[in-house]
């Protein structure tokens, strides 16, 4: 029995897309399983987990207050995820927010899919955070019981470096798989918008810094200072950090381009696909981001993508075939970019169908979820 620990499933990101696809995987390989996570909400996340609320068990996290109190709740919730792990011979743990209950899996194989190590080792995402004296009891808290971890695994070559460098552990690297939007987009509404100086851009992401949405929306601006008709649409929740969203919209309101700037938050399905229909072009200038499940979504509909050079998806991408590499902080290049592509339709043409051909070679079962299942059972 396989017990999948994701901390949230009140999210829809490509973390949580991953999680589905391999839970689904599962079911096809009659892998028998079960879910332990801390919240649940259907609404909120990709409607298909809702096949299986059977499976999901709730680890309800116990309030803290103070030294004492935070410790005294560490060792309650320990010894609570043990006995919720007791039907349970492997521990799949998926991304972040179990690392402080290892010694919860003592006995298990364990098997530790990180997607961003944790923000205490200021690495990747977090590595213009300050060290805090509690992050480094928490590195060295973490480092002591890694030994009960079998095997790590990550979804990008640079994240293995980090586990190599933070833990001296090697991990194994397992690309995501990509899922097409089943979208049949009318190129020629995208190529009379550019006739007509005019564009549709989309991005996505959860709201974190990392996602360099300030810079976007710089991109707006000079856009609009070259006379084009832009507009920028932007997915992803806007509840896991709150002060850079509110930031976000401020900056929208300071710079007079709420008609150029729509936020849509966390959306349904139909929104979803409807967003990606309506767009031209994708950016995904994120600051070192670990994969970028986004940008392969939005190649599968034929959209061409800008993409920082940082984002661990240009490991598989090649510059200037199937995707654009850019500079995540370069405003005026970017643009040149986008406005290359609005000026030389051959080009625009030639990258919606490269675009539309590259998921076809990584799916989830070959990329991703057979990998990690025969890693689980010791293949």
């Amino acid at each position: 029995m396989i017990a999948f620990l994701i901390n949230e499933l009140d999210i829809r990101g490509g973390t949580h897309k991953q999680f589905l696809k391999l839970i689904e995987y599962m079911v096809r390989q009659e892998v028998a399983f079960y879910i332990i996570t801390r919240r649940v909400d259907f609404t909120k996340t990709y409607p298909d987990f809702q096949k299986f609320s059977s499976k999901i068990v709730l680890f309800p996290q116990a309030q803290k207050h103070g030294l004492i109190g935070k410790v005294y709740h560490l060792i309650k919730d320990i010894y609570t995820l043990r006995r919720l792990l007791k039907p349970a011979t492997v521990v799949n743990i998926h991304d972040c927010g179990f690392e402080l209950y290892l010694p919860a899996f003592i006995g298990k194989r364990v098997y530790w899919q990180i997607n961003d190590l944790p923000a205490c080792f200021r690495v990747g995402v977090f590595n213009k955070q300050s060290q805090t004296y509690k992050h480094r009891f928490i590195c060295k808290y973490i480092l002591l019981f890694q030994s009960i971890i079998t095997a790590f695994s990550v979804n990008v070559s640079k994240n293995r470096d980090r586990v190599k460098q933070c833990f001296n552990r090697d991990a194994f690297v397992f690309y995501c798989g990509i899922e097409p939007i089943l979208v049949n987009r009318n190129i020629d509404a995208s190529l009379q918008r550019f006739r007509n100086n005019g564009i549709r851009i989309l991005s996505s992401g959860v709201f974190f810094p990392y996602r360099n949405y300030e810079t976007q929306l710089m991109i707006v601006e000079k856009l609009l200072s070259e006379g084009i008709d832009v507009h920028l649409d932007i997915i992803g929740s806007t509840d896991l950090n709150v002060v850079y969203s509110d930031k976000i919209k401020s900056l929208v309101k300071e710079k007079s381009l709420q008609q150029n700037v729509s936020i849509h938050g966390q959306v349904d399905e139909s929104t979803f696909m409807s967003l990606h229909e309506d767009a031209d072009i994708f950016i995904f200038i994120n600051i070192d981001q670990s994969w970028g499940l986004a940008v392969f979504e939005a190649m599968s509909c034929g959209l061409p993508v800008i993409v920082s050079k940082s984002v661990g998806a240009t490991e598989i991408l090649s510059d200037g075939e199937n995707a654009i590499f850019v500079n995540p902080v370069d405003v005026d290049a970017i643009v040149r970019k986008i406005t290359m592509l609005m000026n030389n339709e051959s080009e625009y043409l030639r990258l919606v169908g490269n675009s539309k051909k590259f998921y076809t070679r990584y799916t989830w079962d070959d990329a991703y979820c057979s990998k990690m299942l025969a890693l689980m059972q010791g293949n």
